[in-house]
């Protein structure tokens, strides 16, 4: 089951995380990333690093709840980090808060860590082994095994202070089940790891812990009379820098060299320097987290002071170190075996990477920016993660611009309006070839200028107070050019910006169809007035020709009633 896990709504691209990865084992397929986890070390930068919180870890309190159900006694191994997540060394007390959650148990892992400094002593008075890297780091073993296995035979074979205090209970208590607690991320890898040892059956981070005891209601106040100490309160130094080194004492080296080395990136750098090195007689402290555990990586998110945790971390006896726990005075081997985890990325040829790097438009060793915006350090070494299917050709940032602008610049150039932006004081910050010709006017002279044929234009006022688009008529460069002006004011970007329409000829064609209506309103008056006259003239002719029939009939009528 993966430890680092994925929110896929959440992750927005960014490609933080991949930057952020010192061993970029992350990938990024169909638009989300991936953590690699045969390549993952587990030490939480990218979580740290995701802006959007796309990434959190895996939760294991429900399983250390399952153990203690089953009915056998579960004893819980704390790591000695626990003095700066609480801001205090009064174990009992945590003791008395824990066992009411139900372990049987509760001891420090310094227990453990104590017994693997007596065999890294061990280990060097013998003096069988050169260069000897300590393995109490579950991260380092990680680093070592997946990313530099020409180093394996230098990892000392012992357990780490987790899984060696793990055995000593085990040998102590009998039939009983382990729960691991600390700051830690690959801790859990490690209690799943076969070749580890397989003898802790759950690992907590002192998150988990905090909310299990919320969860129950439980307040760490009360004081543990049955609390158990350690033998040797050295081991409690462990999580700090130099810690182990200090654990074992220089009288102990036997003509090693101690070497310390914390944060992943230094490791890294130091390993890679000991491939070419690996039989100079030295002893390595090595920690994946800068300052060691007390920078574990849920210390880290939690902004827990490594100041703190390094005052409170002591060294010398504690009241409750006159009663040790009975594992604490066992003394037992703790072997360790490692093996070649390393995955081989395939190289590929340049002409590979040429054809990689030309579909980002990347013809020329100018183009190849190395901005690192995809992640990737170079241009090259994203094109070999592209290769290698671990990255995506599309993640180049400054291409996809380059390929936005030239679409928008393509469609704003070719536009069949003109398109004009302006500043606050209405001085052109940009201007296309459509819009010079209707304002006749040059981009490399208006540029920072006003436009002429806008003066007292009072569509920028009224857009700036309405904030609408205001639509207006006017004249481009000469009183033959109409234009339909669209004037919008951006408010987020402090500009305006003008779409400019050419309507002349809708303008000539309307005065046009206008002088047309008015003739034929002038064509139709005449035919109106012609009409009336000869209307008149009819109705003139027809009255004349009445009376002079009226005239006739009726001196006809009279003259037939005188015979």
């Amino acid at each position: 089951m993966s430890i680092i896990r994925l929110k896929a709504v959440d992750c927005q691209n960014c490609y933080k995380c991949i930057r952020e990865c010192p061993l970029k084992a992350i990938e990024f397929k169909d638009g989300k990333t991936k953590i690699i986890e045969n390549e993952c070390v587990l030490c939480g930068v990218c979580m740290e690093a995701c802006p959007q919180g796309a990434k959190y870890f895996r939760r294991n309190t429900d399983t250390a709840k399952a153990l203690i159900a089953s009915g056998k006694p579960v004893c819980i191994s704390i790591a000695p980090s626990y003095v700066g997540w609480y801001n205090s060394n009064d174990f009992a007390k945590l003791s008395s808060a824990i066992k009411k959650l139900g372990f049987a148990r509760v001891e420090e892992t310094a227990i453990g860590a104590a017994s693997v400094s007596h065999e890294y002593a061990h280990l060097m008075q013998i003096g069988q082994m050169k260069g000897i890297i300590a393995t109490a780091c579950s991260s380092v073993v990680m680093l070592i095994e997946r990313h530099f296995p020409s180093l394996v035979k230098n990892l000392a074979p012992v357990s780490s202070p987790m899984m060696a205090h793990a055995r000593l209970m085990r040998e102590a208590y009998g039939d009983i089940k382990v729960v691991f607690v600390g700051p830690c991320l690959s801790k859990m890898y490690e209690a799943e790891d076969p070749l580890a040892g397989g003898l802790v059956n759950a690992v907590i981070t002192f998150e988990d812990l905090d909310n299990w005891l919320e969860e129950e209601n439980i307040v760490i106040e009360e004081t543990d009379i049955d609390a158990v100490g350690i033998v040797e309160p050295i081991s409690r130094i462990y999580p700090r820098q130099s810690g182990i080194i200090k654990t074992i004492g220089e009288d102990n080296f036997n003509g090693y060299t101690p070497i310390s080395v914390d944060g992943i990136d230094r490791c890294i750098e130091f390993f890679t320097q000991m491939q070419n090195a690996p039989n100079q007689n030295i002893f390595v402290e090595a920690n994946i987290c800068a300052g060691s555990c007390i920078g574990g990586p849920i210390m880290r998110m939690h902004h827990k002071s490594i100041i703190t945790s390094t005052t409170r971390l002591q060294s010398t006896k504690d009241s409750i170190d006159d009663i040790p726990a009975e594992s604490a005075s066992l003394e037992f081997p703790h072997p360790r075996v490692f093996a070649n985890r390393s995955v081989e990325s395939k190289m590929p040829t340049e002409e590979q990477i040429q054809d990689i790097l030309a579909k980002i438009g990347k013809t020329v060793k100018e183009q190849e920016l190395n901005c690192g915006s995809c992640g990737y350090a170079t241009c090259r070494t994203k094109a070999i993660a592209v290769f290698n299917g671990k990255a995506d050709v599309t993640m180049c940032l400054p291409f996809l611009r380059e390929k936005a602008e030239n679409m928008s610049s393509m469609v704003i150039e070719n536009s069949p309006n003109g398109i004009v932006t302006f500043d606050e004081n209405m001085l052109v910050t940009d201007i296309n070839p459509k819009a010079e010709e209707l304002f006749g006017v040059e981009s490399k002279t208006i540029i920072g200028e006003l436009i002429p044929a806008l003066y007292g234009e009072t569509a920028f006022d009224e857009a700036f107070q309405t904030r609408k688009p205001v639509e207006k008529k006017c004249s481009g460069y000469s009183d033959d050019i109409k234009i339909e002006l669209t004037t919008i004011y951006l408010k987020k970007n402090h500009m305006y910006i003008a779409f400019a329409k050419d309507i002349s000829n809708e303008e000539h064609n309307k005065k046009e169809l206008e002088e047309i209506r008015l003739s034929t309103v002038e064509v139709a008056q005449n035919v109106i007035d012609k009409q009336m006259r000869v209307a008149q003239e009819i109705a003139s002719l027809l009255g004349e020709t009445t009376a002079e029939t009226k005239v006739a009939l009726t001196k006809l009528k009279k003259s037939i009633k005188e015979i």
